[in-house]
C-alpha cells in the first residue's frame, strides 16, 4: 500500500479526533478536551503541510493544476485559515466549521480513484472504506441503544424523585445524575460515529455506485437521524431541558431502528460486487 496514502489516512484520523474533541467541548463544556483537540490538530496540520510540499516536489510544480491536487491544497489552506481565524476570534464554532470542510475535502482526495494507478489498488481502498463505514455505523447503533436505555432510566428516576417513591427500583437503578451524563455523552458519541460512517459511506458509494448514492433512501434517512440528534443536543445545551431531551432521544432511537431495518431493505447502498 502506498505510504502517502497511509499518511493521508493518519491525517484524516487526527482531524476526526480533533473534530470530535472540539465538538464534545462545545456541547458538553470540557476545557481539557478542547486542549486535546488543539494538541491533536497541530501534528495533523504539520503532516498535511508536509504532504502538500512533498507532492509539489514530486510533481516539480505547485499542486493545483488538476482537480485532485486543487482539493488537496485547498483543504490545507482552509484549515490554516481556520486556525488563524480561531486565534483571532477565539470562536470554537469557526474552527469547527473549517475542520468539517477540511475533513470532507481530505476524504474526497484521499479515497479518490484519481490517486491510485491501478484498478486493483482502487478496489482494495474502497473495500477498506466499506469496512470502516459499516463498523462505525454498527458501533453508533450500539451507542445510541445504550444512550436510549439511560434516557429511560433518567425518566423513571425523575418520576420517582417527583413522586418521592424511594422503593427498590429507585435504588436498583443508576442515579438520575449518572443517567443524565451517560445519556448525553453517548448520544453525542453516537452522532460523531454516525457522521464518520455516513461521510465515508458516501465517498465509498461515489466510487462504486456513482452520484445516485446521494439520493439513496438509506443515506437520506441516516442524514436525517444525525440532524435530529444534533438538534436535540443543541436544544439541551441552550435550554437545559434534559427531560424533553430524554423523551426525544427515545423517539429518535425508534426512527434509528426503522432506518436500519426498513430503509435498508429498499436501499441499494450496500449491494455491490467485486
Amino acid at each position: 500500500m502506498d505510504m502517502m496514502f497511509r499518511i493521508q489516512e493518519i491525517i484524516l484520523l487526527l482531524y476526526f479526533i480533533s473534530l470530535s474533541a472540539l465538538s464534545y467541548d462545545l456541547f458538553l463544556r470540557n476545557r481539557q478536551v478542547r486542549k486535546v483537540s488543539l494538541y491533536v490538530l497541530t501534528p495533523a496540520v504539520i503532516l498535511h503541510f508536509l504532504s502538500v510540499v512533498q507532492l509539489g516536489v514530486q510533481l516539480g510544480r505547485i499542486p493545483i493544476l488538476t482537480l485532485a491536487e486543487s482539493i488537496f491544497s485547498l483543504s490545507l489552506i482552509l484549515i490554516v485559515v481556520g486556525i488563524i481565524h480561531f486565534i483571532r476570534t477565539k470562536s470554537e464554532f469557526i474552527l469547527l466549521f473549517y475542520l468539517m470542510i477540511t475533513i470532507f475535502l481530505m476524504t474526497i482526495y484521499t479515497f479518490s480513484s484519481l490517486n491510485f494507478s491501478s484498478t486493483a489498488l482502487t478496489l482494495e481502498i474502497v473495500n477498506e472504506l466499506l469496512v470502516v463505514h459499516v463498523g462505525s455505523a454498527l458501533l453508533a447503533y450500539v451507542v445510541f441503544f445504550i444512550g436510549m436505555l439511560n434516557a429511560v432510566i433518567y425518566l423513571i428516576q425523575r418520576r420517582n424523585l417527583k413522586e418521592k417513591k424511594f422503593n427498590r427500583s429507585f435504588f436498583s437503578l443508576f442515579s438520575i445524575g449518572t443517567a443524565e451524563k451517560v445519556m448525553l455523552r453517548l448520544t453525542f458519541i453516537g452522532v460523531i460515529l454516525m457522521s464518520i460512517s455516513i461521510i465515508i459511506g458516501i465517498v465509498w458509494g461515489l466510487q462504486i455506485i456513482g452520484p445516485s448514492v446521494l439520493y439513496d433512501p438509506k443515506v437520506i434517512g441516516t442524514v436525517c437521524v444525525i440532524i435530529m440528534y444534533s438538534i436535540i443536543l443543541t436544544m439541551v445545551k441552550f435550554k437545559a431541558d434534559t427531560a424533553k431531551f430524554a423523551v426525544c432521544s427515545i423517539a429518535i432511537f425508534v426512527l434509528v431502528m426503522l432506518n436500519y431495518l426498513i430503509l435498508s431493505e429498499i436501499s441499494n447502498f450496500h449491494f455491490w460486487s467485486l
